[in-house]
């Protein structure tokens, strides 16, 4: 069970990593905005776990990556917009 949740946890820290940093890092987006899905990312993580699932990846990953790509999509369009 513990090389479970470490191995869980160690790919939600390159998820972090990967989508939080480098995807909203390259739209730009407003420390606002990363800010609001940093924390949606952390309800969701605790509520999981706190359900005895573990970090169950399943029900973790879809809704802030869905969040992050709605974000980026929208400071996308508001950046040409603005051009």
């Amino acid at each position: 069970m513990v090389d479970t949740v470490l191995m869980q946890l160690v790919t939600l820290g390159l998820y972090v990593i990967f989508m939080g940093f480098c995807f909203c890092d390259g739209f730009k987006l407003h420390i606002g905005k990363k800010l609001v899905w940093f924390s949606v990312f952390l309800a969701i993580s605790i509520c999981v776990f706190k359900s005895g699932e573990g970090y169950n990846l399943v029900r973790i990953l879809p809704i802030p990556t869905l969040l992050a790509i709605v974000l980026c999509g929208y400071e996308n369009i508001k950046s040409k917009r603005v051009k």
